[in-house]
């Protein structure tokens, strides 16, 4: 009788089972389930975004408004001024003619020939006078403000230089006299004073 060879002496239980070529890891690592968003949840999501995006629109949208209302009340601003300065500039010869008559009165009051003249003509002058203190308190009120001059140093920006006197009185550069008033209104000059200076003390003197 033929003795069984090696080969017919494995069994079946010998053969790996399924079982077997697991590893052990799949075993002692469980699968986590899949986990599904909720519709509701995702809708929520959704919304915040749509939320956040129309927030920082508003807020863009807010940002262009302020600056557009910063710019138009600006262009407001210097329109008016140009409107004011216009109509200053149009005034002002007004302004100097009442100076120059009240002047010219106060000249004729002064001469003690003429004072009967002066006498008949002091109600005119004070209306005059009247007028002119009305018309300057309108422009004021609008911003129009007389430019110092007299006893003050020479500010090329403000002040316009008719001439130049010897003096030893004052400081060099300092303004003697106001030949026309200057005015201003707000920052801007609308007319320079036209102003004597004083100069340098001539030598020998």
């Amino acid at each position: 009788m033929n003795k069984p060879s090696d080969s017919d002496k494995h069994t079946d239980s010998d053969k790996p089972t399924e079982r077997d070529e697991r590893r052990p890891d799949d075993e002692a690592t469980p699968r986590e389930p899949d986990v599904e968003i909720p519709a509701h949840e995702r809708e929520v999501t959704r919304l915040r975004e749509e939320r956040d995006q129309l927030e920082q629109k508003l807020q863009r949208a807010m940002a262009d408004t302020q600056n557009m209302r910063r710019r138009q009340l600006k262009e407001m601003e210097d329109g008016r001024r140009r409107v004011l300065e216009g109509l200053t500039q149009e005034l002002l010869p007004v302004l100097d003619t009442f100076a120059l008559a009240l002047q010219a009165y106060d000249g004729t009051a002064a001469d003690g020939g003429a004072a009967d003249k002066a006498g008949d003509t002091g109600a005119l002058v004070e209306g005059v006078r009247m007028v002119q203190t009305l018309l300057t308190g309108a422009l004021e009120r609008h911003g129009l403000q007389e430019i110092p001059a007299i006893g003050q140093p020479f500010d090329p920006a403000r002040h316009e230089a008719l001439g130049v006197e010897p003096n030893g009185d004052v400081p060099e550069n300092q303004i003697l006299r106001v030949v026309q008033t200057g005015y201003t209104l707000g920052e801007h000059v609308v007319r320079h004073s036209k102003v004597i200076v004083a100069g340098p003390q001539p030598e020998g003197n």
